[in-house]
């Protein structure tokens, strides 16, 4: 049985909300790869993740589905939290003619109490462990992991991405089996 979440629209919003006080200017790129890295760690070492996202295999490496709509002010996405404007101030920069969204400064607190305190923990510890890698640094080691291979050996022919299963995230096959046998018949119901 697969691992099945429902994205915490929330909780990925108050984490976009944390990183614009604690990194500010992180492009969308740096943004869906701290994502990716927090929940997959998160996953490992508590057996959830902490913002359950839709992740995605694209060239770039993982996106976190949400986190990216939210990061470039996606109507749709804004509505379904009930929100009509970020709680923080974004930037739209044209690098070598693709447009770039940052992350620039926060306009609010953040509602810490959506969050446990191994959410928070963990995902400190990957902005601080990787708040200064390059693009190309996070590319590759994220390129590296065993879910983003096996969701981009996947890829239906002409798609420009591939749906990554958070059960491919868990390295360990013990580990994985068991997370699996734990939580994957309420995955989609965990608060």
């Amino acid at each position: 049985m697969p691992l099945e979440f429902k994205p915490k629209l929330e909780k990925i919003l108050e984490l976009l909300l944390h990183l614009a006080h604690i990194r500010p200017n992180a492009d969308k790129y740096q943004v869906v790869k701290f994502f990716y890295l927090a929940d997959r760690e998160h996953l490992n070492r508590y057996g959830r993740p902490i913002t359950c996202d839709a992740y995605y295999a694209l060239p770039f490496g993982p996106v976190a589905s949400n986190a990216m709509d939210l990061v470039e002010g996606d109507k749709y996405t804004m509505r379904k939290i009930g929100i009509d404007d970020l709680p923080f101030k974004t930037e739209v920069v044209i690098v070598d003619g693709k447009p770039i969204t940052y992350i620039r400064e926060p306009l609010r607190d953040v509602n810490f109490d959506l969050f446990s305190k191994s959410d928070i923990k963990v995902f400190n510890a990957i902005i601080e462990k990787f708040r200064d890698k390059s693009f190309d640094e996070l590319f590759d080691l994220t390129h590296e992991h065993f879910a983003y291979k096996r969701a981009w050996g996947f890829k239906k022919p002409g798609a420009r991405r591939s749906p990554m299963r958070y059960e491919d995230m868990i390295e360990d096959a013990d580990r994985r089996a068991a997370i699996l046998e734990d939580i994957a018949p309420v995955a989609l119901h965990l608060e």
